[in-house]
This record gives structure tokens, C-alpha cells and sequence, in this order.
């Protein structure tokens, strides 16, 4: 079904994009801007740094009216969440929202909405507006730019949900809907750099690989074993391309 839905949202997108397209590019290690203030559901003005309050975070950046993908995003995040193993009051979950023009009452209308699909993980949420701009801001900071059609009041705008450690930098980078609750845990355990999770978890990330094509954690057996099939395509190619040589002399 989330597959179906994100197929969906960029069929949409896909129709309502002009000549210039929103990009994606986000980048590992990137530093978001710390002292960017953003304005929380509970009108408290908080810098990313306070916000974040030394904990990793995943962080989705969109806009709270949206029509599409943003709603579906946040209640697949919010009902995988409460599956991991861990403490909400260990971590962070932030919606950002890139409209400049949202306020503190939209931010908390999207939070009600989230609410019983994140059930025991709703301490953990955020949902931050910036009348200023802050949060496009920190969209561009993470590679993401938008664009804004006022015919249709609408932003087009790529989706993900990115893993960010406690400093702010970009840990990792989880394609929308693509996720599971074991992908979600990892991505703040390796934010974390390795202070939260279980000794499973920690072991886990030292044997799996990041597919970044998936968006998932893959075992690292499975990883070599694409390695050695593509080694042994590779060689028997190689092995016809010479003996295709040799018969030509």
C-alpha cells in the first residue's frame, strides 16, 4: 500500500512540475544550520540546536496543509516508530514545514492528526514552523528545493525522511515510505553513533550494509553476495570477450 500511495504522490507530482524541477540531493555528513529558530505546535521559539537538545532525530521536511505525500509520510513514520525497541525520550521526530506562511496552529492540527498513529512515540515528535523561512532554509541546507505553485496553492517538493545526529549533521538519508520500523531504529542508533539501541542493534549495524537504492539496511551476507555474483559476471564476460579474441586470430 505505501508503495501504491508513493507511486501515487509522484505520478501527482510528476504532473504538476514545470520546466524547473525540485531537487534531491542530500548529502552525508552535511551540517545543518544549529541556530536557525523554528516556532513548535506550542508556540515556543526554539533554535534546531534546542530543539534537538542532544538527541539524534529523524527529520521530514514538508509542509503541514499538504494534500499528498507529507500526511502519509508522518503517519508511517509515527505508527513504525512506536515498534522500535527505543525510548521517545531518546530521540526526536521533526516535521518541518517549508511554507513560510504556516503557523504555530497549523503545526499543531498536523501534530493532532499523527497523534494516535504514534501512540506511546508521541513525546518524541515536533512539528516546527518558521514565519521567516527557517525551515526552507534548512531544506536547502539538506539538498532539498521546492517550488511553489500558487495556481494551485501547492508546494512540489521531493520527500524522505533524514536521520540527523545530535550535532545536526546528516546521518542518513531513508526514501519515503520505502522504511521499515527496523530501518527507522537503525538510522538513530547510527545517528546516535552507537549510545542508543540494544547490543543487537549495535552488532546489526557491524555486519549490514545501507542499500541507498532501497533506502534499507541489508545484511552484510546479502551484500556480498551481490558482490560475488556481480565478480562472476564480470569474469565470465571477460572470459568470452578473450576467447572470442583468441578465435579471431
Amino acid at each position: 500500500m505505501r508503495s501504491l500511495l508513493a507511486a501515487l504522490g509522484l505520478l501527482l507530482a510528476g504532473a504538476a512540475l514545470a520546466s524547473e524541477r525540485p531537487t534531491f540531493d542530500p548529502k552525508i555528513g552535511a551540517q545543518l544550520s544549529l541556530g536557525r529558530e523554528l516556532v513548535d505546535a506550542n508556540r515556543q521559539r526554539r533554535t534546531l540546536d534546542g530543539t534537538l537538545g542532544g538527541h539524534p532525530a529523524l527529520v521530514i521536511f514538508g509542509y503541514d496543509r499538504c494534500p499528498n505525500l507529507c500526511g502519509v509520510t508522518q503517519q508511517a513514520v509515527a505508527s513504525d516508530l512506536k515498534k522500535t525497541s527505543l525510548r521517545p525520550a531518546d530521540y526526536r521526530a521533526l516535521f518541518i514545514s517549508i511554507d513560510p506562511e504556516e503557523t504555530p496552529a497549523d503545526a499543531a492540527a498536523a501534530q493532532a492528526e499523527i497523534a494516535s498513529a504514534a501512540g506511546p512515540s508521541a513525546p518524541a515528535w515536533r512539528f516546527l514552523t518558521g514565519s521567516d523561512g527557517a525551515g526552507a532554509a534548512l531544506a536547502n541546507e539538506a539538498g532539498i528545493t521546492f517550488d511553489r505553485r500558487k495556481g494551485i496553492d501547492q508546494f512540489v517538493h521531493p520527500i524522505a525522511v533524514i536521520a540527523l545526529t545530535p550535532s545536526g549533521r546528516i546521518a542518513r538519508v531513508l526514501p519515503a515510505l520505502s522504511f521499515t520500523p527496523r530501518d527507522l531504529e537503525l538510522a538513530l542508533v547510527e545517528a546516535s553513533a552507537n549510545k542508543l539501541g540494544s547490543i543487537a542493534d549495535h552488532v546489526f549495524l557491524l555486519c549490514a550494509g545501507f542499500d541507498s537504492s532501497k533506502g534499507q539496511y541489508s545484511p552484510a551476507i546479502w551484500v556480498a553476495l551481490k558482490l560475488a555474483s556481480l565478480a562472476t559476471v564480470l569474469g565470465l564476460g571477460a572470459t568470452v570477450l578473450w576467447q572470442t579474441r583468441g578465435r579471431a586470430r
